[in-house]
This record gives structure tokens, C-alpha cells and sequence, in this order.
């Protein structure tokens, strides 16, 4: 039953023997993750889950040079964003240069980073158990798809470019069309009683053993994402104690880990405080997006600077 999609691999993960280069595009965002992931054109990648997908791969590879591609999922918590980098590195272990992670507060501060999303995600699809990826293609959404895949069924609304990215903007249509609605829930304070789950923030422990198995020459950005200035706790109460002190667990594994840089939108500051360019309290909008990409490709060009400083220092008692 599974044989047909099989060959026609409907979410171009490579696997068919028809298959040929990545060519899956104007997908419903998860469909085309495994396609453009695979895809050797992008070296770099961006991954996380709703909170760092409007940062647009093309602009980043404007700024640094680098072939940058949009993997981000929304409502993707730990086990799927670890699966996603794993996916992307199986497929450019030797070519990958750079990985941006978005490291969300209310995700990577969680007490259970085992934990998965409650939006479904297909980890059968980027399975290295063929049993199991047999398995996962048995169901409707796969025939849909493949119908997509030749063109028999219209392709959904929802789209991304060849590159990953999609604009969650037209998401929330109705509700920017609201602005009464929109700013009443903009402006719910965060009253910072309840501290995250557990102190020990067990998510870091991940992220490092994560980071430990890529190689010392990848660049890895860590993106802190701004939340609108209603939702930073106020300072002195458990949340707002708990928050700083995750935070403070990612920089200090940064700064442990060679070629890694932090990315910081987590405090508060006057740009966070301008309900025109949030949505929501996670959800920002394009100039947010923008200046957060001009931090990337700065500390993009930091490592690059600092690889050559470097560089010749090592040599020089060889040399000498």
C-alpha cells in the first residue's frame, strides 16, 4: 500500500529511487522541511519553531554571503527541532556552515525538553528506520500530498519559497483587522508569580550534547526571540528570577562551545514596547525581523573575523 508513495516520494525526502535533486517547493511549511533540508544548495539553516521563522534566509544570505535556508516549524518544541538539525547535518555533514537556533523562553526553560509539541509532527519522516517511514507514509494526508507532488490536487494556501521561508503575517489576517481585540491582548501583563518548572533547566544538558556532536568549525548563532514588553516579567518576581537564570545557562554554553555566538532579544527594550510591530506577545513583525537578521549576519561576520585572527596565531611557532 505504501509502495506507490514510496517512488513518488511525496515530501522529496530522497529516499525514492526515482528521485533526484530537492525540487519540492510551495509546500505547507513542514511539508517541504525534509526537501529543502536535503537540498546542498543552502549551507546554513534556520531552525526553531514559529518564534524565529519570519528571519528570511534570502536577506541572510544577502548579508553574509552564506546560502541560507528556512527550516523553522511552528509549535515545534525540542524533540522536533533536534530532529530537524539532525536531518539538515545528515545531509551536509561536510558542507553545513552555519545553524541559527532559535532558543524560545517558554521552550528551551521548560521543565520536560522530551516533551513533544501538541501541534503533530512527522518524525517518521525524517526516521533513519525505513520500517518506520514505510509506516508513516500509510495514511490520507500522504495521498494528498502526493497528488500535490503531480499536480492532480490544487496546492494548499499556505506556501514557502524554494528556500523554506513563509510569512506567518497572513496567518493572523483577521486579527490585525481587529485592533481593539489585538491590543487587549497585547497588553495582558505578565505578573511573573509562577518561575519555570525546574531550575535546572535540563534543556541546556540537550542543547550541549547537541552541539558537541557538530563540528568545532560550524558556526552556530543561538537567537534569543524578543516577546512584546507586556510579557517580560516584572524584575524581582519568581518568573522574572527563573528567566534570567536560563538565560544566563545559554550565553555561559555559548561562550564554552568554539564558534558560537549569542544573538540577545530577551531583555527588554524600547523597540519591544511598540504594539505595531508585534502581533502577539511571541509573534513580532517584519522590522523586528529585519534588525534581528542584521545581529545574525554581524555575529556571522565576528566568528568569520575572529577564525582569521586566530588562524595565523596557531601557525606562527610552527612557522617561527
Amino acid at each position: 500500500m505504501s509502495f506507490f508513495p514510496y517512488l513518488i516520494d511525496p515530501y522529496d525526502t530522497g529516499r525514492s529511487p526515482l528521485s533526484g535533486g530537492s525540487n519540492l517547493r510551495g509546500q505547507k511549511e513542514v511539508n517541504a522541511t525534509a526537501s529543502v533540508g536535503r537540498n546542498p544548495a543552502y549551507t546554513a539553516a534556520v531552525i526553531g519553531n514559529s518564534t524565529v521563522a519570519l528571519l528570511m534566509p534570502a536577506r541572510l544570505t544577502e548579508l553574509t554571503g552564506i546560502p541560507f535556508s528556512q527550516l523553522s516549524v511552528p509549535g515545534a518544541q525540542i524533540p522536533e527541532q533536534l530532529t530537524v538539525i539532525d536531518w539538515f547535518m545528515k545531509h551536509h555533514r561536510d558542507t553545513a556552515t552555519a545553524l541559527v537556533i532559535g532558543i524560545n523562553r517558554d521552550t528551551w526553560c521548560g521543565k520536560d525538553p522530551d516533551k513533544a509539541g501538541m501541534s503533530p509532527f512527522p518524525f517518521w519522516r525524517f526516521s533513519d528506520s525505513s520500517a518506520e517511514y514505510l509506516a508513516g507514509l500509510i495514511s490520507v494526508s500522504t495521498i494528498e500530498q502526493a497528488g500535490r507532488r503531480l499536480g492532480l490536487i490544487r496546492r494548499s494556501k499556505t506556501q514557502s519559497s524554494q528556500d523554506g521561508y513563509w510569512d506567518y503575517e497572513p496567518f493572523y489576517a483577521q486579527l490585525l483587522a481587529n485592533p481593539p481585540r489585538r491590543l487587549k491582548a497585547l497588553m495582558k501583563r505578565e505578573d511573573g508569580r509562577h518561575a519555570h518548572g525546574d531550575a535546572s533547566f535540563p534543556a541546556v544538558g540537550v542543547l550541549e550534547r547537541k552541539l558537541t556532536s557538530l563540528p568545532d568549525n560550524l558556526s552556530v548563532v543561538l537567537v534569543f526571540p524578543p516577546v512584546f514588553t507586556a510579557k517580560q516579567p516584572p524584575a524581582g518576581t519568581p518568573r522574572y528570577v527563573s528567566e534570567q537564570a536560563c538565560r544566563q545557562r545559554f550565553i555561559e554554553l555559548a561562550s564554552k562551545r568554539p564558534n558560537t555566538a549569542v544573538v540577545d532579544w530577551w531583555l527588554d527594550r524600547s523597540e519591544l514596547k511598540n504594539p505595531d510591530v508585534f502581533i502577539d506577545q511571541i509573534h513580532y513583525r517584519h522590522p523586528i525581523a529585519r534588525a534581528i537578521e542584521d545581529d545574525i549576519a554581524a555575529a556571522l561576520r565576528r566568528m568569520r573575523e575572529n577564525a582569521r585572527v586566530l588562524s595565523p596565531a596557531r601557525l606562527a611557532p610552527q612557522d617561527a
